[in-house]
C-alpha cells in the first residue's frame, strides 16, 4: 500500500483541470495546529485555500501559463492527528513517494511546524522560507520541536544546503545571533523597502540552486493584505512585492512548496484569496515543459 493511500483521505476540493491523466502536480493538505501558541485554527486552512482557488482566475498573464491545461491532482488531506512526530513522519514519506514518483508536491497547511517534514523528504535541499519570524528559536514552551523551532532543527540536523529567508521582521535576540553565526542569507524588510535590492540579493542567492523547496507563512504578509494568520506581525511585504519576489523564481526547477499559517476564522477573504493566488503562481512556475 502506498504512503498516499495510507495517511491521505481522498476527499478533494481541487478537481482534475487538464484531461491528461499524467499529472505532474500533486496536493494534498495537512490539517495540523497543535503546536500553534497565539491564533489557533490553521487545521480549517486547507480546505479554505482550495475554496478560493476554485474561485479565481488561474490564467497568469505575467508567466503566459494558464492553469485550464495543467492537470492538478489533488490527493485530499492527510488523517488529522495531534502528534507532531507522527505528521511530519506523514508528511515526509508522503513527499517522499511523491517526489520519487517525479511528481512536485504542492502542501497546504496547517502550521509551520509540517515543513520540518517535507524538507526532510528532499535532498541537499535549498530552502526559501518567507516568514515574519526566523523559527529558529532552540526551544519554545518547552518543546524542541514546533513552528517556532523547526527551522534550527532542520539546519542543525544538516537537511538544508543553502538557506534563503525573506521577509523575517520578528525573532529573539538568540535566533538574530544564531543566523549571523551561521552565515544564512537573510532578506529582511529593511532589504525589501528598496524593492530592487532585495530582488538583488534574492537572485544573488540563489544563482545556483538546485533541489530547491519553497515554504511560505502567510504572516510575511502585512496584516492590513493578510489579516488571517496565526502570528500577524506588522511592517509586513504587500500582496504586490511577495509576489515579485515568487516570479524570481520562474527560472529555477521547484523540487515542491508548502503554504502555511492561514486562519480562516481570522480572515475576511483577502488572506485566502491571496494564498490562491501564491498557489496559482508557484504551480505555473513548478510545472515546467
Amino acid at each position: 500500500m502506498s504512503k498516499r493511500d495510507l495517511y491521505i483521505s481522498n476527499e478533494p476540493l481541487i478537481t482534475n483541470i487538464a484531461n491528461d491523466k499524467n499529472n505532474k502536480i500533486e496536493v494534498f493538505g495537512v490539517p495540523f495546529d497543535a503546536t500553534s501558541t497565539y491564533r489557533i485554527g490553521s487545521r480549517f486552512a486547507p480546505n479554505a485555500i482550495r475554496e478560493a482557488f476554485q474561485n479565481i482566475e488561474i490564467y497568469s498573464k505575467r508567466l503566459k501559463k494558464d492553469l485550464e491545461n495543467v492537470n492538478i491532482k489533488d490527493l485530499g488531506n492527510l488523517a488529522k492527528v495531534g502528534d507532531i512526530h507522527k505528521m511530519n513522519k506523514m508528511v515526509e514519506e508522503v513527499t517522499k513517494e511523491i517526489i520519487s514518483d517525479d511528481k512536485i508536491p504542492v502542501i497546504l497547511g496547517g502550521d509551520h511546524s509540517l515543513t520540518n517534514g517535507s524538507v526532510r523528504a528532499i535532498d541537499n535541499c535549498t530552502l526559501v522560507v518567507f516568514d515574519a519570524h526566523l523559527d529558529c528559536r532552540d526551544e519554545f514552551e518547552e518543546l524542541k520541536l514546533s513552528h517556532a523551532t523547526f527551522l534550527r532543527r532542520l539546519y542543525e540536523d544538516g537537511c538544508i544546503s543553502n538557506l534563503v529567508h525573506v521577509g523575517s521582521r520578528a525573532a529573539t535576540k538568540d535566533e538574530w545571533d544564531f543566523v549571523d553565526k551561521d552565515n544564512i542569507t537573510i532578506i529582511d524588510m529593511e532589504r525589501i523597502y528598496d524593492l530592487k535590492t532585495g530582488l538583488k540579493q534574492f537572485r544573488d542567492a540563489l544563482s545556483s540552486s538546485n533541489n530547491m523547496y519553497v515554504s511560505i507563512d502567510l504572516d510575511v504578509i502585512d496584516p492590513a493584505f493578510a489579516p488571517g494568520v496565526g502570528n500577524p506581525e506588522a511592517n509586513g511585504m504587500s500582496s504586490r512585492e511577495i509576489l515579485e519576489f515568487i516570479y524570481c523564481l520562474k527560472n529555477f526547477k521547484l523540487t515542491g512548496f508548502d503554504i502555511v499559517e492561514l486562519i480562516p476564522t481570522y480572515d475576511n477573504g483577502s488572506t485566502s484569496a491571496l494564498a490562491a493566488k501564491l498557489l496559482s503562481e508557484l504551480i505555473c512556475i513548478a510545472d515546467k515543459d
